[in-house]
């Protein structure tokens, strides 16, 4: 086991272990928690024994696990943005909405 895994599988374990108690406590929901869980978890598997990706590679046709790796992240990044992006615009146009609808109540009441 080298240095890097050495600092970087007990990590990964605490913060999969943090999110299961979090989720245990209800701090978060349960579609989140086991994500993040499960995250952290492959994270610590991957690191501990990177035989592992490449196994995983090959089931889809890739021929490194380093590139796999960085496919699935580049994807889950991608996705997270465009999941961001509508919430964010979702609550521009709840802001938008609000903002006219205080002009037309206060056009209509007189008041500046």
């Amino acid at each position: 086991m080298n240095l890097f895994q050495i600092v970087f599988v007990p990590l990964c374990a605490f913060a999969a272990l943090s999110n299961l108690w979090r989720l245990r406590r209800g701090q978060t929901s349960w579609l989140a928690g086991l994500f993040w869980f499960v995250v952290w978890t492959a994270g610590a598997v991957a690191i501990a024994y990177p035989p592992i990706t490449s196994l995983a590679a090959s089931a889809f046709g890739i021929t490194r696990g380093s590139d796999f790796v960085l496919y699935l992240v580049t994807l889950g990044l991608l996705f997270f943005l465009r999941v961001f992006y509508n919430r964010y615009r979702r609550l521009e146009n709840m802001v938008t909405q609000l903002a006219r609808e205080m002009a037309i109540r206060q056009a209509l009441t007189g008041r500046e």
